[in-house]
């Protein structure tokens, strides 16, 4: 039998429907921050994480960038070269602005680059890593784009952190200036990266592909969040979410 591709309003609300299984506010790194359960020391563990996830960065926008050129796919060029950019150009990367949190804990990079990956993150970078390199750079962006835009826009969830890191917990601006970027560059890249995939995901085989690297970025980022508890912890648990999990699956037909 034929299938069909859905229309393009109706399969970015299935795509969502994904990311709201797994709501990124509703994480416990994050929840633990707004509701100001972690302490200062703990988040800073958790930091370290999210530095060590951060420094691949570089790797994987590099592998969407030269997918995109091989692949003569033109119409994606402007919005990977916007977040490649944003990465990597000026006086500071974002590496660098992550650097600026640890700092304020008194760790060096080189004792954060000699930091063990929990599970979590580990799994996050081969993850988000293998699926820039191998798939192609419409699934690269797609696999980001409902994650970055729950994180920006002033009333996204790096807004919200923010707020938090500098008010309630007093770390200083300069600390917490990853989180400040991320609301303000989050909200349009996620936007750029949805109407890619609006524009392009067509029919039901590139709707399929699609729907599985959004499916992998909710996931990696998921556990990479999920590295963040298990550093401050000491307990290797991932986070269940709060939705039952989407998986197409055959009936199974015992005798």
């Amino acid at each position: 039998m034929e299938v069909k591709a859905m229309s393009s309003d109706a399969f970015i609300e299935e795509l969502w429907s994904y990311a709201q299984e797994v709501p990124m506010e509703q994480h416990p790194w994050f929840q633990g921050i707004l509701r100001h359960r972690w302490t200062r020391s703990q988040i800073i563990l958790g930091e370290i994480q999210h530095y060590l996830r951060v420094r691949t960065n570089p790797i994987y926008f590099g592998y969407i960038a030269v997918n995109a050129v091989a692949e003569k796919h033109y119409g994606l060029m402007d919005v990977v070269l916007e977040n490649f950019l944003e990465e990597l150009s000026g006086p500071r990367t974002h590496v660098d602005i992550v650097l600026q949190f640890l700092e304020e804990g008194g760790i060096s990079r080189e004792e954060a680059d000699q930091a063990e990956p929990a599970p979590g993150t580990m799994a996050a970078i081969e993850m988000i890593i293998s699926c820039c390199q191998r798939r192609s750079a419409l699934e690269g962006l797609a696999m980001l784009a409902f994650v970055e835009s729950q994180h920006g826009g002033p009333d996204g969830v790096a807004a919200k952190v923010y707020r938090e890191l500098t008010g309630y917990y007093g770390f200083s601006a300069r600390a917490a200036e990853t989180y400040r970027l991320h609301a303000e560059q989050d909200v349009g890249h996620g936007a750029r990266q949805i109407e890619v995939v609006r524009r392009y995901a067509e029919d039901p085989q590139t709707q399929e592909k699609i729907r599985r690297a959004v499916k992998l970025g909710i996931t990696a980022f998921t556990m990479e969040w999920d590295g963040h508890v298990q550093a401050m912890t000491g307990q290797r648990e991932f986070w269940p979410g709060v939705r039952p999990l989407t998986l197409r699956q055959p009936k199974v037909r015992l005798s």
